[in-house]
């Protein structure tokens, strides 16, 4: 048996890690959790907190400059994804928010997006994803917030990809796909609870 497999990407040697923009950059490297992918063109992510779990796009990096992190208690990300297009990803974490203050956690979204319509809602293993798309001259934005079920936790997701000028027939081509690809993107955070569940 390997003994590499046992290690996190970030104690292998350089030369065995798959040969993707996420490996290459040393600071997202810190984050991943294994060379094996989740699924096709992701690989497994932890928070720095701890508290939750996604899967990692392989031409995605996280940018230093723009991460944060007080504690357990909130962190913030932005992951820059080379694509067609190109995207962006920037994700909060609020360790104290609870479902009974949703209106209050939808409301801060919709402040810090500009955004004003509903959100769709999906409720699945202990948490739920409230969910919502639009367009304006320069981004298709997908904005997403994952309220913890079980304790306390929020997660505020905000995907924007890059409709500007020559990108925006490709946008318009890649809407339906670029929908279905952020969706299960979204479905694919989980909260990591105490008891391991």
């Amino acid at each position: 048996m390997n003994q590499d497999q046992n290690k996190k990407p970030s104690e292998m040697n350089p030369e065995d890690l798959p040969d993707v923009r996420a490996f290459s950059d040393e600071f997202t490297l810190d984050f991943l959790q294994s060379t094996e992918e989740t699924r096709d063109g992701y690989y497994p992510f932890l928070s720095g907190t701890g508290k939750y779990k996604v899967d990692f796009p392989a031409e995605g990096v996280i940018g230093e400059r723009g991460y944060s992190i007080k504690e357990k208690g909130h962190e913030e990300i932005q992951i820059h994804i080379k694509s067609e297009t190109g995207s962006m990803i920037n994700i909060i974490y609020y360790s104290h928010h609870k479902s009974k203050q949703i209106t209050e956690n939808l409301n801060g979204l919709k402040l810090r997006t500009g955004y004003d319509g509903n959100f769709n809602k999906l409720e699945k293993d202990n948490q739920t994803l409230y969910y919502a798309h639009y367009k304006d001259d320069v981004f298709r934005t997908y904005a997403g917030y994952v309220q913890n079920e079980k304790g306390t936790g929020g997660i505020e997701v905000v995907y924007d990809i890059d409709c500007r000028d020559e990108k925006e027939q490709i946008c318009a081509e890649n809407k339906q796909s670029d929908e279905e690809r952020v969706m299960k993107w979204m479905k694919s955070i989980q909260f990591v609870h105490e008891d391991g569940k």
